[in-house]
């Protein structure tokens, strides 16, 4: 039994499951946001040799941690493991947490996993197995780590549940084309999971490989849209463009032109227009490009090695050629001030205006093993607790300027039923349509909606923020108390009610318009 977030298909649990497939052994996956009643009845319904934990991320870490208090305590007492990015670089700090745990799977665990089930069901000593840590006699023994696999596509297709709908008549799945990312942002660990785990920072499947999962899930799940969960699609390699060559072509030879459509993630550095223009003609409609900062000193400080150009006509080649695009945006870091601040806001109100999509932006958190959870805590600027680790800003008035921010705009901005978010199921409905569907002038009025409300939204989200800038950076917020920012928050959440309410309705209009 694998517990594991279940937001959207978990590609890295599906692999672990289809290997177990492979060698005749049954496992399930449950979601570790379900109540811990659930769980427990759907172990003890199971009866497994072995729950696997799947803490990928640390932002999960207290609901894991109550878990498996909360399973032994019932009296579960089968082998507990976990697995996942946290786990693997973690596992003396986990084990503290979960002292629960048997096991932790280090890294890849796609033959691990596979064996550790294999030694528990024969009752084998499960310790000598490469890519494992326990704890024994008090200390934490991690055993030697095997190579990674070079080869990706000589796994096994990953196990996926049933396809669910992206827009009306049409179903989705994600794939990878790869793993790892050759960059090293000082903000992301991938490089530092892959360094540890001993093997190459970046492996990519072969072209044709990818293809022909896609073009299964087509035949057999009628599956039409593709969400690429990669760090860094192909799009550039020592071989230039010659994988995503391959890749279109692989998409005509085998008859999916025109019949599928696909997400992918790139930097905004490695857009440009001939090879884009080719991956659009087969089928790219939407790109996510982490674009981070706007100023180059601060692409600098996050070690992105591009710079704000490369960025800026990397949105400008997208937007002429009409392919959508989400982005990453940490417009609140450590070492930002209200000058800062204004000069980032202004280029994001840029990107944005130009090509009309909902601004949105987050602050930077120091996740674990990141170059910036490293340099917080040496400056002893970390506060919190793993899963919980924040910082302070440099001044008392940036502090309270992020908590005001956060009271007005928490919902507009990252809720599931937000402004930010409502807006992107409106974009991703008129995207699909465009390819599926013929046009008409309820789908053309939607679009002008959309369009309309995007651009006032992101204006009134825009102009508050520099009033809070401002507010601030004046020092008026210690003399003047709440009363303002009440007034902005009651005024914030009007607008976020009636932005919601237009995209709720272009919604359902647009559910109802015919998709064949």
């Amino acid at each position: 039994m694998l517990v594991a977030f279940g937001e959207e298909e978990n590609l890295g649990a599906g692999y672990l499951m289809s290997m177990l497939a492979g060698a005749g052994i049954t496992c399930r996956m449950i979601d570790i946001r379900y109540d811990n009643e659930e769980i427990l009845a759907a172990i003890r319904r199971e009866g497994p040799v072995v729950v696997g934990f799947s803490v990928i991320f640390e932002t999960c870490l207290d609901e894991f941690i109550g878990l498996a208090r909360y399973l032994r305590k019932c009296g579960v007492d089968c082998h507990f493991t976990a697995g996942g990015h946290y786990a693997s670089l973690c596992p003396e700090e986990l084990f503290e947490f979960i002292p629960e745990l048997d096991s932790i799977v280090r890294f890849e665990g796609e033959y691990t996993f596979l064996e550790l089930v294999n030694c528990l069901t024969t009752a084998s000593d499960w310790r000598e197995l490469r890519n494992l840590a326990y704890r024994e006699d008090g200390r934490v023994i991690r055993t030697p780590l095997r190579e990674p696999e070079k080869d990706l596509d000589s796994f096994p297709y990953p196990y996926r549940r049933p396809l669910r709908e992206y827009a009306p008549g049409k179903r989705y799945s994600t794939l990878i084309s790869g793993r790892g990312c050759t960059y090293n942002c000082s903000f992301c660990n991938t490089a530092e999971y892959y360094t540890q785990a001993g093997g190459p920072i970046k492996r990519i499947r072969r072209p044709e490989a990818v293809v022909d999962e896609m073009l299964r899930l087509y035949s057999e799940g009628g599956c039409r849209i593709f969400l690429f969960q990669d760090d860094d699609n192909p799009v550039k390699t020592a071989g230039g463009n010659f994988w995503m060559k391959s890749f279109c072509s692989e998409i005509e030879r085998t008859g999916l032109l025109n019949r599928i459509i696909w997400k992918m993630n790139c930097r905004p550095d490695e857009i440009e227009p001939e090879t884009f223009s080719m991956m659009k003609r087969h089928g790219l409609f939407m790109v996510f490009i982490g674009l981070e900062d706007g100023t180059d000193e601060g692409l600098n400080r996050y070690n992105k090695k591009m710079t704000v150009e490369s960025a800026r006509y990397g949105v400008e080649v997208l937007r002429k050629l009409g392919i959508g695009f989400d982005y990453g945006y940490i417009l609140f870091q450590p070492e930002s001030t209200f000058s800062s601040l204004r000069e980032n806001l202004h280029f994001l109100e840029e990107i944005c205006s130009n090509s009309i999509v909902p601004m949105t932006f987050l602050k930077l958190m120091p996740y674990f093993g990141t170059r910036v959870e490293r340099e917080l805590r040496e400056a002893g600027r970390l506060i919190g607790r793993p899963g919980r680790f924040d910082y302070n800003f440099l001044t008392p008035a940036l502090d309270a300027c992020w908590e005001a921010v956060s009271d007005c705009f928490a919902e507009w901005l990252w809720g599931r039923e937000g402004a930010v978010n409502l807006a992107k199921w409106v974009r991703n409905f008129l995207a699909v349509r465009d390819h599926f569907g013929e046009p008409n002038d309820i789908v053309e009025r939607q679009r002008s909606v959309y369009l309309e409300t995007v651009a006032q939204g992101n204006l009134f989200l825009s102009e508050t923020l520099y009033g809070l800038f401002d507010y601030y950076g004046s020092g008026r917020y210690s003399t003047e108390g709440q009363e303002r920012i009440d007034k902005t928050a009651l005024e914030s959440a009007g607008r976020h009610n009636a932005i919601c309410g237009v995209f709720r309705e272009s919604l359902r209009v647009l559910k109802e318009e015919s998709w064949h």
